[in-house]
């Protein structure tokens, strides 16, 4: 991996230290689903990008 991708890396896991602490405190009872749903967005964003982002694999 190369040093960018090492930094992106880390802020997304600095992102999810502030933001899921605070999520999961809010839903209690639908965790689990909105975790799933979660989930499901971010991969399918990760794929989007890389499918029609700027890099040519």
């Amino acid at each position: 991996m190369s040093e960018t991708q090492w930094m992106s890396l880390v802020a997304l896991l600095m992102v999810a230290v502030l933001v899921v602490p605070a999520a999961l405190r809010r839903n209690r009872g639908v965790v689990l689903r909105n975790a799933a749903l979660w989930l499901a967005l971010i991969v399918a964003l990760v794929w989007v990008y890389n499918r029609f982002g700027p890099f040519g694999i």
